[in-house]
Protein backbone atom coordinates (compact mmCIF):
# COMPACT_ATOMS: atom_id res chain seq x y z
CA UNK A 1 0.00 0.00 0.00
CA UNK A 2 2.84 2.32 0.62
CA UNK A 3 4.82 1.71 -2.15
CA UNK A 4 1.80 2.14 -4.10
CA UNK A 5 1.36 5.65 -3.02
CA UNK A 6 4.51 6.51 -3.63
CA UNK A 7 4.70 5.45 -7.31
CA UNK A 8 1.56 7.27 -8.10
CA UNK A 9 3.06 10.78 -6.26
CA UNK A 10 6.00 9.94 -8.52
CA UNK A 11 4.03 9.41 -11.68
CA UNK A 12 1.95 12.81 -10.98
CA UNK A 13 5.15 14.33 -10.18
CA UNK A 14 6.27 13.53 -13.76
CA UNK A 15 3.28 14.56 -15.55
CA UNK A 16 4.24 17.89 -14.15
CA UNK A 17 2.22 18.74 -11.25
CA UNK A 18 2.74 19.98 -8.34
CA UNK A 19 2.89 19.06 -4.71
CA UNK A 20 0.10 20.93 -3.65
CA UNK A 21 -2.25 19.86 -6.81
CA UNK A 22 -0.76 16.24 -6.08
CA UNK A 23 -2.18 16.79 -2.35
CA UNK A 24 -5.07 18.10 -3.46
CA UNK A 25 -5.81 15.37 -6.27
CA UNK A 26 -5.31 12.08 -3.70
CA UNK A 27 -5.80 13.22 -0.64
CA UNK A 28 -2.77 11.41 0.47
CA UNK A 29 -1.01 12.89 3.78
CA UNK A 30 0.52 16.01 3.22
CA UNK A 31 3.55 15.23 4.77
CA UNK A 32 4.22 12.29 2.98
CA UNK A 33 3.79 14.16 -0.37
CA UNK A 34 6.03 16.57 0.01
CA UNK A 35 8.59 14.15 1.07
CA UNK A 36 8.35 12.01 -1.80
CA UNK A 37 8.69 15.15 -4.15
CA UNK A 38 11.27 16.12 -2.68
CA UNK A 39 13.07 13.13 -3.04
CA UNK A 40 12.30 12.38 -6.67
CA UNK A 41 13.24 15.85 -7.60
CA UNK A 42 16.73 15.38 -5.69
CA UNK A 43 17.74 12.05 -6.19
CA UNK A 44 14.84 10.43 -8.49
CA UNK A 45 14.01 7.93 -5.96
CA UNK A 46 10.89 6.33 -6.46
CA UNK A 47 11.21 3.70 -3.98
CA UNK A 48 12.07 3.79 0.00
CA UNK A 49 15.57 3.57 1.52
CA UNK A 50 16.24 0.23 3.46
CA UNK A 51 14.74 0.31 6.96
CA UNK A 52 13.80 -2.77 9.21
CA UNK A 53 10.00 -3.35 9.69
CA UNK A 54 7.83 -2.08 12.78
CA UNK A 55 7.82 -4.14 15.60
CA UNK A 56 4.07 -4.76 15.56
CA UNK A 57 4.38 -5.91 11.72
CA UNK A 58 7.26 -8.83 12.80
CA UNK A 59 5.17 -10.36 15.92
CA UNK A 60 2.81 -11.87 13.54
CA UNK A 61 0.45 -15.09 15.13
CA UNK A 62 2.88 -17.40 13.71
CA UNK A 63 6.14 -15.42 15.04
CA UNK A 64 4.48 -15.07 18.97
CA UNK A 65 3.45 -18.84 18.75
CA UNK A 66 7.35 -19.88 17.93
CA UNK A 67 8.39 -17.88 20.31
CA UNK A 68 6.30 -19.42 22.70
CA UNK A 69 7.23 -22.54 22.33
CA UNK A 70 10.99 -21.85 22.32
CA UNK A 71 10.56 -20.41 25.66
CA UNK A 72 8.21 -22.86 27.42
CA UNK A 73 11.05 -25.39 25.94
CA UNK A 74 13.39 -23.87 27.34
CA UNK A 75 12.22 -20.73 30.03
CA UNK A 76 16.23 -19.94 30.89
CA UNK A 77 17.17 -19.08 27.44
CA UNK A 78 18.02 -15.11 27.54
CA UNK A 79 16.20 -12.28 25.47
CA UNK A 80 18.97 -11.63 23.95
CA UNK A 81 20.02 -15.12 22.31
CA UNK A 82 15.88 -15.38 21.29
CA UNK A 83 16.40 -11.99 19.29
CA UNK A 84 19.42 -13.08 17.56
CA UNK A 85 17.91 -16.44 16.93
CA UNK A 86 15.18 -15.09 14.60
CA UNK A 87 17.17 -11.77 13.96
CA UNK A 88 15.18 -9.15 15.40
CA UNK A 89 16.05 -6.60 17.48
CA UNK A 90 15.75 -7.18 21.79
CA UNK A 91 13.19 -5.20 21.81
CA UNK A 92 10.62 -6.94 19.66
CA UNK A 93 11.86 -9.78 21.73
CA UNK A 94 10.71 -8.18 25.19
CA UNK A 95 7.85 -6.53 23.74
CA UNK A 96 5.83 -9.98 22.18
CA UNK A 97 6.77 -11.31 25.64
CA UNK A 98 5.38 -8.82 27.78
CA UNK A 99 2.71 -7.87 25.82
CA UNK A 100 1.74 -10.80 23.19
CA UNK A 101 2.48 -13.53 25.92
CA UNK A 102 1.88 -12.01 28.78
CA UNK A 103 5.20 -13.03 30.39
CA UNK A 104 7.69 -11.57 32.80
CA UNK A 105 11.53 -11.96 33.26
CA UNK A 106 11.52 -13.18 36.76
CA UNK A 107 14.39 -14.02 38.36
CA UNK A 108 15.43 -17.51 39.99
CA UNK A 109 15.11 -17.96 43.86
CA UNK A 110 16.79 -20.46 46.19
CA UNK A 111 14.84 -22.69 48.14
CA UNK A 112 15.67 -25.65 50.62
CA UNK A 113 15.27 -29.13 49.60
CA UNK A 114 13.71 -31.11 51.47
CA UNK A 115 13.35 -34.71 51.44
CA UNK A 116 10.65 -36.60 52.90
CA UNK A 117 13.01 -37.29 55.67
CA UNK A 118 13.56 -34.47 56.56
CA UNK A 119 9.98 -33.26 56.46
CA UNK A 120 9.08 -35.80 58.88
CA UNK A 121 12.19 -34.92 61.41
CA UNK A 122 10.92 -31.48 61.25
CA UNK A 123 7.20 -32.32 62.48
CA UNK A 124 8.35 -34.23 64.68
CA UNK A 125 10.95 -31.43 66.23
CA UNK A 126 7.67 -29.72 66.10
CA UNK A 127 5.93 -31.30 68.33
CA UNK A 128 8.08 -31.66 70.80
CA UNK A 129 8.70 -27.58 70.76
CA UNK A 130 5.40 -26.95 70.85
CA UNK A 131 4.91 -29.32 73.93
CA UNK A 132 8.22 -27.56 75.64
CA UNK A 133 6.10 -23.85 74.99
CA UNK A 134 2.97 -25.38 76.62
CA UNK A 135 4.82 -26.11 79.96
CA UNK A 136 7.75 -24.03 79.90
CA UNK A 137 6.13 -20.96 77.85
CA UNK A 138 6.89 -18.44 81.08
CA UNK A 139 10.67 -19.75 81.05
CA UNK A 140 12.68 -16.27 80.11
CA UNK A 141 14.67 -17.82 76.74
CA UNK A 142 18.32 -16.40 75.45
CA UNK A 143 19.58 -17.04 72.12
CA UNK A 144 22.91 -16.69 70.36
CA UNK A 145 24.23 -17.01 66.59
CA UNK A 146 27.71 -16.11 65.68
CA UNK A 147 28.58 -14.12 62.49
CA UNK A 148 32.34 -13.38 60.61
CA UNK A 149 32.38 -9.87 59.47
CA UNK A 150 35.16 -8.57 56.95
CA UNK A 151 36.41 -5.10 56.18
CA UNK A 152 35.16 -5.94 52.65
CA UNK A 153 32.27 -3.59 51.50
CA UNK A 154 29.21 -5.96 51.00
CA UNK A 155 27.38 -5.43 47.32
CA UNK A 156 24.51 -6.28 45.79
CA UNK A 157 25.06 -6.51 41.62
CA UNK A 158 21.44 -6.42 41.29
CA UNK A 159 19.92 -3.97 43.70
CA UNK A 160 22.86 -1.88 44.04
CA UNK A 161 22.76 1.06 41.46
CA UNK A 162 24.61 4.29 40.76
CA UNK A 163 22.24 6.79 39.17
CA UNK A 164 24.75 9.08 37.03
CA UNK A 165 25.03 10.66 32.93
CA UNK A 166 28.97 9.06 32.57
CA UNK A 167 30.22 5.89 33.36
CA UNK A 168 33.47 7.28 34.80
CA UNK A 169 31.32 8.88 37.93
CA UNK A 170 30.50 5.30 39.58
CA UNK A 171 32.54 4.96 42.15
CA UNK A 172 33.99 0.97 41.99
CA UNK A 173 33.49 -1.25 45.21
CA UNK A 174 36.67 -2.43 46.50
CA UNK A 175 37.61 -6.16 47.23
CA UNK A 176 40.93 -7.96 48.35
CA UNK A 177 41.69 -11.62 48.03
CA UNK A 178 41.48 -12.08 52.14
CA UNK A 179 40.32 -9.59 54.08
CA UNK A 180 40.24 -9.62 57.31
CA UNK A 181 37.76 -11.24 59.21
CA UNK A 182 36.67 -11.88 62.79
CA UNK A 183 34.21 -13.48 64.40
CA UNK A 184 31.89 -12.38 67.02
CA UNK A 185 29.15 -13.99 68.89
CA UNK A 186 25.75 -12.06 70.26
CA UNK A 187 23.54 -12.71 72.61
CA UNK A 188 19.56 -12.21 72.51
CA UNK A 189 16.99 -12.76 75.00
CA UNK A 190 13.35 -13.52 74.05
CA UNK A 191 12.21 -10.28 75.87
CA UNK A 192 14.42 -7.92 73.95
CA UNK A 193 17.76 -8.01 76.00
CA UNK A 194 20.98 -7.84 73.84
CA UNK A 195 24.43 -8.76 74.99
CA UNK A 196 27.28 -6.61 73.96
CA UNK A 197 28.77 -8.51 70.98
CA UNK A 198 32.06 -10.44 71.80
CA UNK A 199 34.90 -10.23 69.20
CA UNK A 200 37.60 -13.20 69.52
CA UNK A 201 40.74 -12.65 68.65
CA UNK A 202 41.93 -12.05 64.84
CA UNK A 203 42.37 -15.48 63.18
CA UNK A 204 40.86 -17.06 66.30
CA UNK A 205 39.38 -21.08 65.64
CA UNK A 206 36.79 -21.15 67.65
CA UNK A 207 36.77 -24.50 68.89
CA UNK A 208 35.39 -26.38 72.12
CA UNK A 209 37.54 -24.70 73.89
CA UNK A 210 37.52 -21.44 72.90
CA UNK A 211 34.07 -21.39 73.28
CA UNK A 212 33.84 -23.10 76.52
CA UNK A 213 36.05 -20.20 77.74
CA UNK A 214 33.85 -17.16 76.73
CA UNK A 215 30.28 -19.02 78.02
CA UNK A 216 32.63 -18.78 81.79
CA UNK A 217 34.01 -14.98 81.26
CA UNK A 218 30.67 -13.65 78.71
CA UNK A 219 28.15 -15.49 78.56
CA UNK A 220 26.61 -17.21 81.21
CA UNK A 221 27.46 -14.16 83.66
CA UNK A 222 25.00 -11.91 81.54
CA UNK A 223 22.44 -14.32 81.29
CA UNK A 224 22.43 -14.61 85.36
CA UNK A 225 22.35 -10.75 85.84
CA UNK A 226 19.59 -10.78 83.28
CA UNK A 227 17.40 -13.29 84.35
CA UNK A 228 17.88 -12.90 87.85
CA UNK A 229 15.51 -14.75 90.18
CA UNK A 230 13.70 -15.98 86.86
CA UNK A 231 14.14 -19.58 85.33
CA UNK A 232 15.73 -19.74 81.91
CA UNK A 233 16.54 -21.56 78.89
CA UNK A 234 19.75 -20.91 76.62
CA UNK A 235 19.74 -21.74 72.86
CA UNK A 236 22.43 -22.11 70.42
CA UNK A 237 22.94 -23.53 67.16
CA UNK A 238 24.53 -26.94 65.69
CA UNK A 239 27.98 -25.98 65.57
CA UNK A 240 30.68 -28.37 66.36
CA UNK A 241 32.20 -26.52 69.48
CA UNK A 242 28.81 -25.82 70.60
CA UNK A 243 27.24 -29.51 71.04
CA UNK A 244 30.56 -30.74 72.15
CA UNK A 245 30.32 -33.05 75.11
CA UNK A 246 33.40 -30.85 76.94
CA UNK A 247 30.81 -27.96 76.37
CA UNK A 248 27.16 -30.17 77.39
CA UNK A 249 28.84 -32.02 80.19
CA UNK A 250 29.99 -28.92 81.85
CA UNK A 251 27.28 -26.78 82.38
CA UNK A 252 24.66 -29.27 82.31
CA UNK A 253 24.71 -29.68 86.01
CA UNK A 254 24.38 -25.94 86.20
CA UNK A 255 23.13 -24.66 83.18
CA UNK A 256 19.75 -24.78 81.77
CA UNK A 257 20.59 -26.00 78.33
CA UNK A 258 18.68 -27.48 75.14
CA UNK A 259 18.89 -30.96 74.69
CA UNK A 260 19.84 -31.90 71.11
CA UNK A 261 17.51 -34.25 69.38
CA UNK A 262 14.22 -32.02 70.07
CA UNK A 263 16.30 -29.35 67.23
CA UNK A 264 18.56 -29.11 65.18
CA UNK A 265 19.73 -26.35 66.60
CA UNK A 266 19.67 -27.53 70.27
CA UNK A 267 16.43 -26.98 71.85
CA UNK A 268 16.34 -27.51 76.22
CA UNK A 269 14.89 -29.09 78.43
CA UNK A 270 16.34 -27.16 82.13
CA UNK A 271 17.30 -29.30 84.83
CA UNK A 272 16.05 -29.09 88.57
Amino acid sequence: MEQARRTTICELRRAGHSAAAIFKMTQYNRKTVYNVVKAFDEEGKTTRKDHSSRSDKIRTPRFVAGLKRSIRRTPTTKMTKLAKDRNVSHTTIRRAVKDDLNYRSRCKCVKHLLTAQNKADRVSKGRKILNDLKSKGHYLRFYSDEKIFTVNESVNHRNDRWICQDPKEVKPTMSSKKPAAVMTLAVISSEGDVMVPHFFQANETVNKTVYLDVLKRVVVPWMKKTAGERKYTFQQDSAPAHKAKTVQTTWRPTLPTLATHVLACQFAEPHP
